[in-house]
């Protein structure tokens, strides 16, 4: 029986993105009879998982909490890839594929050590580009020793990698620029849905209905609220909204949950709802509780990270308004297939406009849901990615 490993800092049963996917992955691969091997910092007593479908999850030990913190999540990082060092060196079959995901950005090392010790191959997951990403986040500064340093590491990792998977056109295009030399390494894997949510009247829906949103025009966030994500913008579109009957729902956590939380104290806000992520089995009923989607990223990010959160919202079958640079993938994707509206960063009076319209314009917002939900039917379907990682893989 053939085998693969997936060396993931977050997997089952964390309700980050990155651990979704790698689960949607594994258990993807598992009913397709193969054996999966997994490496994971995420910890837990379930072993449900474990138990069926010919999973194997090996959980590195660490004292430390990974928390949104940088030092939390540099520390708890250090624990998992010396784990999974372990784990690659004297654990891993030499001859299965290793897909590395870049949580952390630096876990490439272990691919690298996996190539010298063991001669095996590895394939590398690069789920934002880095050391750009910690530039953007402020986390360190351009052409400093740091910067250099990963950059050198990260083009090494890419260079002995079999390939290393990309999530859009645009992040394969900045990588072949800067790596030109190695250009013909980097493969385009977009991300899925982790749900194939079923389209719901948000009238009847019990999530709705729960927190007093099937009556009124709903705008929703849902996802990591971190700091590549423009979430002061649509603060602000809150705050110039506030004597609406508009009302703001933001799911998740993350770097810039506190902004949220501050405007809410500070304006005395009431058409804010902040919750926290809510279960795997909820989520279908979460995404389809309003009337349109948000999508955010800070300016020049287009090119380093692919935010997942927009593929659930295709799912959902609900209308995106995106807030990113003009002619970003993003803005081409929606208005190609015309499921949303691209409002530029850090412009809260125009994302606030196109909000107080689309509540006025029923049809239009009907119109660009089912839209979205074709696009994800013809494009992002669980089913296509696996396809394309077992192509790729074996």
């Amino acid at each position: 029986m053939q085998q693969i490993t997936i060396l993931s800092q977050y997997f089952y049963p964390s309700v980050a993105s990155t651990a979704q996917l790698m689960t949607d992955l594994a258990i993807g691969f598992s009913k397709r009879g193969y054996t999966v091997n997994v490496c994971t910092g995420s910890q837990s007593n379930d072993t449900k998982l474990e138990l069926s479908n010919q999973i194997k999850i090996n959980r590195t030990v660490s004292p430390i909490k990974s928390r949104t913190s940088i030092l939390s999540k540099i520390s708890s990082s250090i624990f998992f890839i010396l784990g999974a060092l372990i784990f690659v060196i004297f654990k891993q079959p030499r001859n299965a594929p290793l897909l590395i995901a870049s949580n952390p950005p630096y876990a490439g090392i272990l691919g690298i050590c996996f190539k010298l010790f063991r001669n095996g191959e590895y394939y590398f997951l690069l789920q934002d580009i880095f050391p750009e990403s910690g530039v953007m986040s402020g986390i360190m500064q351009p052409d400093s020793i740091l910067f250099n340093f990963f950059s050198q590491l990260i083009y090494l990792t890419c260079k002995y990698s079999q390939n290393t998977i990309v999530l859009s056109s645009a992040m394969q295009a900045f990588l072949e620029q800067k790596y030109s030399n190695i250009k013909f390494k980097f493969q385009i894997i977009e991300n899925w849905s982790i749900e194939d949510i079923p389209v719901c009247d948000k009238q009847h829906n019990k999530f709705a209905k729960q927190y007093n949103l099937n009556e009124t025009f709903t705008v929703l966030y849902s996802g990591n609220m971190g700091r590549l994500h423009d979430i002061e913008t649509i603060v602000e579109a809150a705050r110039l909204l506030r004597d609406t009957s508009i009302k703001f729902v933001f799911i998740g956590d993350g770097a810039k949950t506190k902004i949220i939380e501050k405007a809410i104290q500070n304006y005395k806000l009431q058409n804010i709802l902040l919750l926290p992520f809510q279960p795997r089995e909820l989520i279908s009923l979460s995404l389809t509780a309003c009337d349109i989607s948000l999508v955010s990223l800070i300016p020049g990010s287009e090119y380093i990270i692919a935010p997942s959160k927009l593929y659930g919202m295709l799912a959902a079958g609900r209308g995106i308004i995106a807030i990113s640079s003009p002619n970003s993938y993003i803005d081409q994707l929606i208005t190609n297939f015309d499921c949303g509206v691209n409002s530029p960063p850090n412009n809260a009076l125009n994302l606030a406009n196109i909000i107080r319209e689309l509540e006025h314009e029923p049809l239009k917002v009907k119109a660009m849901g089912e839209n979205a939900r074709q696009l994800y039917e013809n494009r992002y379907r669980f089913e296509r990615a696996l396809d394309e990682y077992e192509k790729l893989l074996f």
